[in-house]
């Protein structure tokens, strides 16, 4: 079931996306769309682009920040990679999803959101 959110059409904000890898993580992470212009209540999705260029099975998680920081409750994910551990096979790469709305409740004066992710490596977890 899919609910209808109110969509204002009159306002966009830019969402600016940014992947980085933790010091420990060899893995490719990028996001496809650099930047979206989007309408506050209207559900968007982009794809980030992960590769596991090792030669060993890795465990991956994505932790996301959002700024500036008094912004970030305005940012609502539906759907997101962070959600889980991402699990990589030597060479493997992957499409992860993000949906994602901007509540209409947003500041006037938030115009751009940076949404940003930083990949660590979970060794503990890839030994199992």
């Amino acid at each position: 079931a899919s609910e209808k959110l109110d969509v204002d059409e009159n306002r966009s904000v830019t969402v600016q996306f940014t992947a980085s890898n933790n010091a420990d993580m060899p893995w490719d992470f990028a996001p496809t769309d650099v930047v979206l212009k989007v309408h506050p209540g209207e559900v968007n999705e982009t794809l980030f682009i992960a590769k596991n260029n090792t030669d060993r099975r890795m465990v991956a998680q994505a932790v996301p920040s959002v700024s500036p920081f008094y912004a970030a409750e305005y940012l609502h994910k539906v759907e997101c990679f962070c959600f889980n551990q991402q699990i990589l096979e030597a060479g493997e790469s992957i499409e992860m999803p993000l949906r994602f709305f901007v509540d209409t409740e947003i500041p006037e004066r938030v115009s751009k959101l940076t949404l940003s992710y930083t990949l660590f490596n979970l060794p503990d977890v890839a030994a199992n």
